[in-house]
């Protein structure tokens, strides 16, 4: 019974992800072409004015909130389509070496460009099979998530980082080398390349290891010779210190409006530090299971969903956007299970689905959110473990 149910499950998955995905992209069509909500452009409008701002030679409005939010307005007011509220830039200075250049187009051809290059790379990695050739079902499975949509939505850069971080470790039995370098290229998002020297290290995969740290260091360099030493300082004080007033703002209203482990906690009414301890436990579960699963012997896929998931549990901010991670997991998960499932699985897949809409600021299920994350990981762990007899008989059948 279980390896003849274990055969409807994976099938009703795939229908009830395209459906969802088909009504979802319809309602991004809708919201681009009608121009609906707040959300629409806003975080391509801050990236697109850093980049403008870092090659006018005006690094001191980068990191100072309210200013650049007045920046954005003076330069695509008419690009806003709901109030204005503060659109600060908080990223490393390594960013700007992607986004100085694209801020040379328009806007709109910047916005577009950036959506479809990043969406068609995130789209081919996760498609790449592991013995080669390409897998297009699996990888546009991958966009009929709530995630893919969000990001393209707001021009985010949740595509980039799946590209970088699944492409990376594509490479890593075939060219170590050219592996680190690509994995170096996710610095640019801190608390989500944490776990990314974890696993090399782990994986004893030393020459990647150095190419990735090397890489990191000479996108630091690059950035400081580009654009001035200051541009590095500017940004640890405001992350660091946070001297800037209103990003006590920021912190309210989009840090704690996330789904991290301490945003959960806090929203639930945890003391600060019982929060701040949470979180730290979750890191520490995100890197062991890393760890557990890059020491041993196992299918490079299976360590990569491992690792994808590992990075949601332990990011200190997490955002819709940057769960495409977490999707291009569970499209991995369900590959390796060649889409027999069981009941438990089809759920897990089913709430990784509708996890953006469980916001902790804004319902009372989002205190799942841990759990879902959780159940996700373990559900990548087992993946690492030889199949079931019952698994078995029903991919024999």
């Amino acid at each position: 019974m279980r390896a003849e149910l274990a055969r409807v499950w994976g099938p009703l998955a795939v229908i009830l992800c395209g459906i969802g995905g088909i009504l979802a992209w319809v309602g991004v069509a809708t919201v681009v072409v009608k121009r609906i909500g707040p959300v629409l452009y806003q975080d391509w409008i801050v990236f697109y004015t850093a980049g403008a701002a870092i090659r006018a030679g005006m690094p001191g409005l980068l990191y100072d909130g309210q200013r650049l939010t007045s920046f954005e307005v003076a330069l695509l007011g008419p690009w806003f389509t709901g109030p204005v509220w503060l659109h600060p830039f908080l990223y490393p200075p390594p960013f700007l070496l992607i986004l100085a250049p694209l801020s040379l187009l328009s806007f709109a051809v910047s916005y577009v460009g950036w959506d479809i290059v990043t969406g068609v790379a995130a789209t081919a990695v996760l498609a790449r099979r592991e013995r080669g050739g390409f897998d297009w079902a699996r990888g546009l499975m991958g966009l009929c998530f709530l995630p893919a949509c969000t990001n393209a939505l707001t021009g985010q850069n949740g595509f980039l980082s799946a590209a970088l971080t699944i492409g990376g470790f594509r490479l890593l039995e075939r060219r170590p080398l050219w592996a680190g370098v690509v994995l170096g290229c996710m610095s640019y998002k801190p608390q989500l390349f944490l776990l990314v020297p974890v696993a090399l290290a782990a994986a004893r995969a030393w020459r990647a290891l150095a190419a990735c740290l090397g890489m990191a260091a000479l996108l630091v360099v690059a950035s400081a010779l580009l654009f001035g030493p200051e541009t590095w300082l500017l940004w640890l004080r405001a992350t660091v210190e946070a001297r800037d007033p209103s990003y006590g703002e920021w912190f309210r209203q989009t840090f704690l409006g996330g789904y991290g482990f301490y945003v959960v906690a806090a929203r639930f009414g945890a003391p600060d530090l019982m929060a701040k301890a949470l979180q730290a436990a979750a890191i520490c579960v995100g890197a062991g299971a890393t760890w557990w699963a890059y020491a041993r012997e196992g299918r490079a896929e299976a360590k990569l969903a491992v690792l994808l998931t590992a990075a949601m549990v332990a990011s200190p901010h997490l955002e819709a956007y940057d769960m495409v991670l977490l999707t291009s997991a569970a499209v991995l998960m369900f590959s390796l299970a060649e889409g027999r499932i069981g009941f438990a699985e089809f759920a897990l897949l089913a709430s990784v689905w509708v996890l953006p809409a469980l916001r902790p600021s804004m319902t009372v299920a989002g205190c799942l959110v841990p759990v879902v994350l959780l159940g996700c990981l373990a559900m990548a762990l087992r993946t690492l473990a030889p199949p079931s007899p019952a698994l078995l008989y029903a991919r024999q059948r």
